[in-house]
Formats: structure tokens, sequence, C-alpha cells
């Protein structure tokens, strides 16, 4: 399918229907940990936007044809979702078609709009992220296009919590050396009491990131930080070690499909894929193909699609 991915597990949704609203890496940041890679240029508007009316009709034909199992349905993209023009009319349509609870990740970029919290207020849980609250730190980590203001970014998360009836999962991804110093931690932990999400969701970098020297945090010092965001924080657990055994048929082009948005391990792609043998052998006449290759994070091996393919 040309905008549909999954069901994939999610480390906070269950199994979730992915929907990649725009063509990859149009977004407003070039974050250090994007597992996507580097973006070339970062995008105020989006240059281009896929007619709502061709997803939905994705979304009717996965919904009535296939019968997957899935969680909830969750508009995404290989960049920033609230880019594009027809959110509104994406999650409105959707919801109807679904009857599973639809979610929205964003970058938090373009709440500073009463617009985008208008739409983001239909979804009924909204996982923005917030990674940094001071502007040295936020360009350090997020690079965000020159016209975003991390202040108002803040303010507007604040307005989105208090007019939204839904629910608010607030992420912070950290990474080693840069966002997890004691400092930067006080300064969003008071960003955080303002803004008042229903849950702090403390992440670190899980799959092989844009830049090298993006590091993950150590699970120790995640658990001082959980400690210290308190009683609505936790951190995010790897969806690995509640995965079964795996649902759906092996298809090259599924995987392929999958793996052009997001790294996966083996054991993600055996979650989704089902049995060893079967995933193995494609992962290995896709390496040989030169569709995909490995990367290597902490001793675990990830496979991503390559970019020229």
């Amino acid at each position: 399918m040309k905008y549909l991915f999954g069901p994939v597990p999610s480390r906070r949704l269950g199994y979730s229907l992915g929907v990649d609203i725009l063509p990859a890496k149009t977004c407003n940041m070039n974050c250090i940990y994007c597992e996507l890679g580097p973006s070339k240029v970062t995008y105020y508007k989006a240059p281009f936007c896929p007619p709502s009316g061709e997803i939905l009709s994705e979304i009717e034909e996965f919904c009535f044809l296939h019968r997957r199992h899935f969680d909830c349905l969750t508009f995404t993209a290989s960049g920033e979702p609230t880019l594009h023009e027809e959110l509104g009319v994406l999650l409105a349509e959707s919801k109807k078609i679904t009857g599973r609870p639809v979610t929205v990740l964003t970058n938090s970029s373009t709440v500073t709009s009463k617009q985008t919290r208008n739409i983001l207020s239909m979804a009924d849980i909204v996982l923005p992220s917030l990674d940094a609250v001071t502007p040295m730190t936020f360009r350090k980590i997020n690079r965000p296009h020159p016209g975003l203001d991390i202040y108002a970014i803040i303010d507007g998360l604040s307005r989105l919590r208090r007019e939204m009836a839904g629910k608010m999962w607030l992420e912070i991804l950290l990474v080693r050396g840069i966002n997890d110093g004691a400092d930067e931690l006080l300064a969003l932990r008071d960003a955080v009491n303002r803004i008042n999400p229903h849950k702090i969701q403390l992440n670190t970098v899980a799959r092989p990131p844009a830049e090298d020297y993006a590091k993950p945090v150590g699970s120790k010092k995640m658990r001082e930080i959980l400690s210290f965001f308190g009683e609505k924080a936790e951190i995010v657990i790897d969806f690995e070690a509640q995965m079964g055994s795996g649902s759906g048929l092996i298809l090259e082009s599924e995987i392929m499909d999958t793996l052009r948005r997001r790294p996966l391990s083996f054991r993600d792609m055996e979650g989704l894929f089902g049995r060893y043998e079967k995933t193995q052998k494609i992962l290995s006449h896709l390496i040989d193909k030169g569709m995909i290759e490995e990367k290597k994070l902490k001793g675990r091996t990830f496979y991503a699609a390559l970019n020229n393919k």
C-alpha cells in the first residue's frame, strides 16, 4: 500500500496501523536521533500533500478487505504530519471508517497555531514530543526550521492540553550528553508541569540515529530521570518483550514497505511477519539484492531500507 504500513509493534500503542501522510523527510526539524536519517532541507510548509481521498480509500480497503487486527490508527509521516493541509479531514473521516482510537504523532512544532490545535483536538490521543526547552539545546537536538520558537511551542502545548478532550502523552527523548544534564532536566520539568500532560513518556535512542553522536542514555540514569519527573512519568518499554508469535503473511513487498518507514530488529520482524526461517530467508535475499542493510546499535542488529532503493 502507498500510505498505510503495518500494523507495526509500537512501544506505546500496541499494534498500530500507521498512516504515512507526507512524502519522505517532509519535516520542519532535522533531529539528530531521527531513525529515517538526516534531512537535506527543513520545511515550514509541506511542498506537496497527497490527496486525502486517496489516503482514506486505502484505509477503507484495509478495514473491509484485509481485516487484520490493530489496536489504533496512528497518523504519522516520514516527517511532521501536521504539515498536511487536510489532516482535519483525515482524522474526522478515518474515525468513522475504523471505529478505532485515532492517534497523532507530532513534533509539537505547529501547536502554536489555533487551527492546528483544533485539528489535534479531534484525536483520541495526541503524542507530542518536547526534547528541549532552552533555545540552544532545542537547536542542538532538533535542528529546527529557523521560523520555529521553542517558547511559543511550549505555550502552544499548554494551550492544547487545556483545549483538547482526549489524552496527551508527552514524549521526551533523551540523548546522552545533550539534554540529560541537571539544568536541562530542571527546565524540562518546569515546562512539563506547565503543560500538564496526562502522561510523560521518557524515551532514548533505540534505533540507528541520523547522527552517530546521538547516543542512548543508560538504564540506570533513565530510572533516576523517571523518579525526577514524578508519578506521571514512565519509561517507554521496548515492544520486543511483549510481542507474540506474529501475524499476517510474509511478503517481500510488505517487509520493504515497513523498512522504508522505520528500521526494525529481527525480533520486530518476527512479531510482524511470523516464522523465523522464512523471515530470515527474505531478509538475506533483500540484503543480497542491495535493497536493505544491517545497522548496529548497542550490540543489536537492525534492518533498514537503503535510501536509493
